[in-house]
């Protein structure tokens, strides 16, 4: 039996009726949910996608937690609608030492965010929504979009790209880099887990690929893409993550208590030290 005969049945069964049915009603607020031990939860979600079409903000106990729950999330629905939003901190909070790859995977759920993709599943712990995100103002004004047969100059495109503060080198590898070879546009973004090739004809963009930075090989062709420099840096203006989540967004959550206790130990041990050294 494969995955998707399981979901169909899981989408099927009264419980995951009966929650679709109440989701689609204003009135209701709160559910509370029994017995879904180890893997059956992120199973009975994935159900759930085959009718909600919507945002759903899942937020674990920890981030081992997390990880395991996205890892079976994305076995079953993908990579294209599930994403995982960590804590820009390497370690604990209170130690300031930031983590470049976290960083990337935040800012790709906070640009999907703002460009309101749906369906979206965002898995997530309290470290990860504690911290405050670049404002929707800020990410507007430090975003670039490019489309598929879109009339743009690559000289504006790379003169954008260095006022953002992306630099110019031979090779792309790593994000905040970009290289122009004649017509061809190399880019990494800091809200995408692989760099883009843009393809120019003329002042017209001719195609669009994601590339592995080892073999230089395309991957997947591309209709729009985001392109977003490091935001780490940006102290002021900024706003909880939560300012980013329309009102039907779905919070699924173990135990509130539990969460709101961590985020008060975590925000009294780091982030009240973290925001006076700012």
């Amino acid at each position: 039996m494969d995955i998707q005969h399981i979901r169909e049945i899981y989408s099927s069964v009264p419980q995951c009726a009966a929650l679709c049915k109440g989701l689609a009603d204003a009135q209701i607020k709160t559910f509370y949910l029994r017995g879904l031990l180890a893997s059956s939860a992120p199973l009975f979600f994935s159900s759930l996608a085959l009718r909600h079409g919507g945002l759903i903000v899942f937020v674990l106990q920890d981030a081992d937690e997390a990880g395991y729950f996205y890892h079976d999330l994305t076995q079953i629905l993908g990579e294209q609608e599930v994403f995982y939003f960590p804590s820009s901190f390497r370690r604990a909070v209170k130690f300031g030492q930031r983590d470049a790859a976290n960083e990337i995977l935040r800012t790709e759920v906070i640009s999907r965010l703002s460009a309101g993709h749906c369906p979206l599943f965002v898995v997530t712990y309290p470290e990860a929504v504690m911290e405050k995100v670049v404002s929707r103002q800020k990410l507007d004004e430090q975003t670039l979009r490019l489309h598929a047969s879109e009339r743009v100059d690559i000289t504006f495109v790379e003169e954008t790209l260095r006022a953002f503060g992306f630099r110019r080198v031979d090779y792309v590898y790593e994000p905040g880099q970009f290289a122009v070879r004649g017509s061809i546009l190399d880019v990494f973004s800091f809200s995408s887990e692989w760099p883009y090739r843009v393809d120019f004809f003329g002042d017209e963009v001719d195609s669009i690929r994601t590339f592995e930075v080892q073999t230089q090989l395309s991957r997947d062709k591309q209709e729009e893409i985001v392109i977003v420099p490091e935001l780490a840096g940006y102290v002021q203006g900024k706003v909880p993550f939560t300012d980013f989540l329309p009102p039907e967004t779905v919070l699924v959550m173990k135990d509130l208590f539990f969460l709101r206790d961590v985020a008060d130990r975590v925000y009294a041990d780091g982030f009240s030290a973290q925001a006076l050294m700012d």
